[in-house]
């Protein structure tokens, strides 16, 4: 006859808390090298990402300008070959030559007084002009950061047109792009425009670079090509002229 045991109580809990896997908490030490791991993780992570979006600021950049100067080739198309003039004869706001373009690349409005750059094509995702322009400012929602080569391509009055058949080195004449960003000094009339190598903006003793995608800034030309070209080129001219990329001819003259 065989006998059988049954296992007791006692043998099961204690068989029970054998088989259950035990648990160690986190000593502070180690608790401080994971944090110290995933500071360095991040310290490593985060300019890349900073450069990342950078890189994807500056690429929307670039489509903006295309369609700016398409925008302003249009505009000559359907205006007897001229281009816009930079700003607004009444009170020269520096935001005419979006005003004119408007049919073309936004919803056109009745008055440039009604322009709103934001969350269009004439605004830089990398412009920081949010403080810029008070409430008083004319047309104050219609500065995104661009800006028109006012001295050689229109300034304000009819007389200042300029005809796209005049231009003869059209390759390398800018029409517009990246404006200033806020430096001390500079006033809400000097974020429309372009200004050459040759002028410094208005109020001010000295050029200032434009470099807000890093070494440069992005422009559309007048044969319909878009650019990022860096201050030093910019700043520096070609063929013995500081305004080369900005004059409309070899011989062409500043007019302000």
């Amino acid at each position: 006859m065989q006998l059988i045991c049954e296992p007791t109580e006692m043998a099961i809990n204690s068989n029970y808390r054998r088989a259950l896997p035990t648990w160690r908490a986190f000593t502070l030490i180690e608790l401080l090298v994971v944090i110290a791991i995933i500071a360095i993780l991040a310290s490593l992570l985060l300019p890349a990402l900073a450069k990342a979006k950078a890189k994807a600021s500056a690429i929307k950049c670039l489509s903006n300008e295309k369609q700016i100067g398409l925008g302003y080739l249009l505009y000559a198309s359907d205006n007897s070959d001229y281009l816009p003039l930079a700003a607004h004869e009444g009170d020269a706001a520096p935001c005419e030559w979006f005003f004119e373009i408007s049919p073309y690349i936004a919803k056109q409005t009745v008055s440039y007084t009604n322009l709103v750059a934001k969350a269009n094509v004439v605004a830089c995702p990398s412009a920081k002009l949010d403080k810029v322009f008070p409430a008083s400012t004319p047309a104050s929602q219609a500065y995104g950061g661009y800006g028109q080569n006012y001295i050689y391509l229109g300034y304000l009055v009819e007389e200042d047109r300029v005809k796209l058949a005049r231009i003869s080195k059209p390759v390398e004449t800018c029409m517009n792009g990246d404006g200033l960003d806020p430096a001390p000094g500079l006033n809400w009339w000097n974020y429309g425009y372009l200004y050459p190598p040759s002028k410094p903006p208005w109020g001010t003793p000295k050029v200032l670079p434009y470099v807000r995608h890093g070494k440069g800034d992005n422009y559309s030309w007048v044969d319909g090509h878009v650019s990022m070209t860096p201050w030093k080129t910019m700043s520096a001219g070609a063929n013995g002229k500081l305004d080369w990329f900005y004059m409309t001819t070899p011989d062409d003259r500043p007019k302000y």
